[in-house]
């Protein structure tokens, strides 16, 4: 399920071509479903017929029209909300994705308004269920194995994260650019009016500016790099995943977080720097599995997750369902207690070691946490009202499927 605002967002952003599904009223277009495709990362090839008949647009398909729905059925119960509650949302949603000023502003407010309607008549329906449940969640999970097997059997999952390092020739000339830049902020040019002609990030904008972050928020060679910076020291270039950046101390808070600035060098990785981290990677995985070390101090050696290496890599538990689909993909192959090959994180530019904690069979459920537990029992819940809803609303609301688009004239439902 894609968040409802998000799929109201890529209607907005997308020019009117073939309408492929229509809910109630409302029309699903070619171009939605292929934006949802590009942000899932799935590139569709093909002439229109051959795209439409993939089982991957018929499932985004599926996603976007199931989100219409509990659009229309907010609607229906009456959970729109208000003008007053919609300009203090479209207000929040400003601050929260200032990017969204861009957007026709009735356009944006009938947006957050069928978002909310949504999420309020989902949630009722949540926690109605919610309330008929035995209170002891450990019980439930227990009774109720063979369904949370089926929809969320939690798995407590660790990492090591290795960075792919770029190199080469780019790299060599971006680490020189920025030694240069260094020298002329130290000879007394303004880091935030270089930043905004040279960063390579979002933040070049606001002068560099990244905000206050504490231990654990960034990777680890740029967060040691900026915890040793005295308040308004410069860093030498530093390397990292992303690119090459100037680290700039602004302040220590004094809770011990800080604020920094940055100047960043994108250069991209190459298969020879893919290459290379592996080789890293499958050696520390020799060394676990020969003994010479444990995985999690392994974790805490090298991974460059700051937020998990301190705990052995460990990421907490839930179900792999929820997990990324690389991580969830090495887990479900796993037996518990072995570490993974290396496996591609591209969105982090880092290789993983996998290892599986426990396989949800025969779960010790006193070993999670109360909150643990009732997150879980919220998950399982809160998946079983949507299917239940989705199969309770697709036949109070009409749904129509047109996998030929309306040009063609032809009508006809999805196969389930």
């Amino acid at each position: 399920m894609i968040p409802i605002l998000a799929a109201a967002l890529c209607a907005a952003m997308m020019p009117v071509e073939k309408t492929v599904a229509v809910v109630e009223d409302s029309p699903i277009l070619h171009s939605q479903v292929m934006e949802l495709l590009m942000e899932l990362g799935v590139e569709p090839e093909g002439d229109f017929e051959e795209i439409t008949a993939s089982p991957e647009y018929l499932d985004a398909l599926r996603e976007l029209v199931e989100n219409r729905l509990m659009v229309q059925a907010g609607i229906d119960a009456g959970y729109y909300p208000a003008d007053e509650e919609i300009r203090a949302l479209v207000e929040q949603e400003l601050e929260n994705e200032p990017g969204m000023a861009a957007l026709d502003q009735e356009m944006l407010a009938s947006m957050v308004a069928d978002a909310r309607a949504a999420q309020v008549f989902l949630g009722r329906k949540v926690q109605a269920a919610i309330a008929e449940m035995p209170m002891n969640p450990e019980t439930f999970l227990s009774d109720g194995t063979g369904q949370v097997e089926e929809l969320v059997m939690p798995r407590r999952v660790s990492w090591i994260l290795v960075p792919i390092v770029p190199s080469g020739p780019d790299f060599q000339a971006a680490l020189v650019e920025m030694q240069e830049l260094r020298d002329r902020i130290m000879a007394g040019e303004s880091f935030e009016e270089l930043a905004g002609v040279y960063s390579d990030d979002a933040s070049a904008a606001r002068g560099g500016y990244l905000g206050t972050f504490e231990r654990g928020d960034m990777t680890r060679a740029f967060e040691e790099t900026a915890f040793s910076l005295a308040p308004g020291e410069v860093s030498q270039p530093v390397a990292t995943t992303y690119g090459v950046h100037l680290i700039r101390l602004d302040g220590v808070e004094d809770d011990g977080r800080i604020t920094a600035s940055h100047i960043l060098r994108v250069v991209e990785i190459d298969s020879s720097d893919v290459q290379a981290a592996d080789s890293v990677a499958r050696g520390i995985k020799d060394d676990i599995e020969s003994g010479s070390i444990v995985f999690e101090e392994a974790a805490e050696l090298y991974s460059i997750d700051g937020s998990s290496a301190g705990s052995g890599g460990d990421l907490g538990v839930k179900p792999l369902r929820f997990w990324i689909p690389a991580i969830a993909d090495a887990a479900a192959d796993l037996e518990p207690g072995r570490c993974s090959d290396p496996v591609l994180i591209p969105d982090v530019g880092a290789l993983a070691l996998i290892k599986l904690q426990d396989g949800g069979e025969g779960v010790d459920w006193s070993s999670y946490t109360e909150e643990e537990l009732n997150s879980l029992v919220q998950q399982v819940v809160y998946q079983e009202t949507y299917v239940s809803m989705v199969d309770s609303l697709t036949r109070e609301i009409p749904v129509i499927y047109l996998t030929g688009g309306t040009s063609a004239g032809e009508e006809s439902r999805l196969e389930d």
